[in-house]
């Protein structure tokens, strides 16, 4: 649930500035920008937030303030590794803003509960997987393929309502009564399209999934 249409007060702005600073500062010191030798690794990073771009403006906007709409930052996550990820993410949200006139100030909170916080799911999830399930190609194609994105998502959107009721822009009983419900539909769609892509890269471009380890899952 996407909150670039919610009136927030100045220390929303300030408090949500600040963080997201501090994770994107976080991302852009751990990122792996060695990858970025490889011609083929910059085109799918550039390729992948397009296609972000595109995804986030098939949207709903109701009561001209809750905003529902796919992420795709979990995958992201699982293609380029979490510090690219939150990177390619931050992109994503400032073109998105742009084309869709979202206010700048409410860009660092959207790019926490729609970039940071997915992302950090679907991380969790995977390194849960490597811990404790066997090393599967199954394993990796539905818990971390299909479940991470879906818990992501549904995390983002759990967060997102949180927020509007927090600062009043939307009555807690109506977001979390009449539009949370909803959000079960489009996790099971997030982690649906996900988890599809997921399984095609593994098969055809492996190379292009940096969380996947062939060593680890094919063995």
């Amino acid at each position: 649930m996407d909150v670039a249409a919610a009136p927030l007060s100045p220390a929303w702005i300030a408090g949500s500035a600040l963080a997201a600073l501090a994770v994107l500062g976080y991302a852009l010191w751990r990122a792996p920008w060695r990858r970025f030798a490889s011609s083929e690794a910059v085109h799918v990073w550039y390729g992948t937030i397009f296609a972000l771009v595109v995804l986030w403006s098939v949207r709903a906007t109701i009561d001209r303030v809750v905003v529902i709409h796919l992420l795709g930052t979990a995958g992201f996550a699982l293609a380029s590794g979490g510090p690219l990820a939150l990177v390619g993410g931050a992109v994503v949200v400032v073109l998105a803003a742009l084309v869709h006139g979202t206010p700048l100030p409410n860009v660092p909170l959207v790019f926490l509960l729609s970039v940071a916080v997915p992302v950090g799911v679907a991380l969790a999830l995977l390194r849960a997987t490597q811990r404790h399930l066997p090393p599967n190609f199954f394993v990796y194609a539905f818990a971390v393929g299909f479940l991470g994105p879906a818990l992501g998502f549904g995390a983002a959107g759990v967060a997102g309502a949180a927020v509007l009721a927090l600062t009043g822009a939307v009555d807690a009983a109506v977001v979390f009564g009449d539009y949370v419900p909803f959000l079960l539909y489009l996790a099971f769609a997030e982690g649906t399209l996900t988890g599809m892509l997921v399984t095609l890269l593994v098969v055809y471009r492996p190379q292009w999934m940096a969380t996947f380890d062939d060593a680890r899952y094919l063995r």
